[in-house]
């Protein structure tokens, strides 16, 4: 996890200083015609804008949700190699967005797709948190399913196995 987690924020926040360096707001490099561009935002608020200008609002949701996905890591007793992938990205994601919000007030997006213009421009870090989730959900589904198929209830870790 910790590896996954460093090269994912590592990547992240190198991105987003190169390109904010080499870029103006609204700046637009076209890498493949018509597919992806890179074009240097600088997002107030969430995913298309939303909640602008409620930067506490989004820090503190964002600290909570670590803060969630942490304890739930601590707690499952089921460490699997799917597990500890998925937390080095969703922990990744969130700390390369928090980092901006904290330093600069705003995060730095960059990776549109040009041939959906309607979808936000958006980040490495995005990316992670979304990829993270999605694993996270295959392994509860996997999870669970193998629970089920053996007929018990998953573990928690203050069960003391009286059954």
């Amino acid at each position: 996890m910790m590896a996954i987690f460093v090269a994912v924020l590592a990547l992240d926040l190198v991105t987003k200083y190169v390109f904010d360096a080499k870029l103006d707001v609204g700046e637009t490099i076209t890498v493949i015609p018509k597919v992806i561009n890179f074009s240097m935002v600088h997002n107030f608020g969430a995913a298309w804008g939303m909640l602008a200008g409620k930067q506490v609002f989004l820090i503190v949701l964002t600290i909570i949700f670590m803060a969630i996905f942490v304890w739930y890591y601590i707690k499952e007793k089921n460490k699997t190699w799917l597990l500890n992938i998925c937390f080095g990205f969703i922990l990744a994601g969130c700390v390369g967005n928090l980092f901006d919000r904290l330093f600069f007030g705003y995060v730095r997006d960059m990776i549109q797709f040009d041939f959906w213009k309607s979808f936000p421009v958006f980040n490495f870090a995005d990316v992670a948190l979304c990829v993270g989730l999605v694993l996270f959900v295959v392994y509860l589904i996997v999870y669970y399913v193998k629970a089920a198929k053996n007929g018990k209830k998953p573990a928690k870790k203050d069960d003391n196995n009286e059954q």
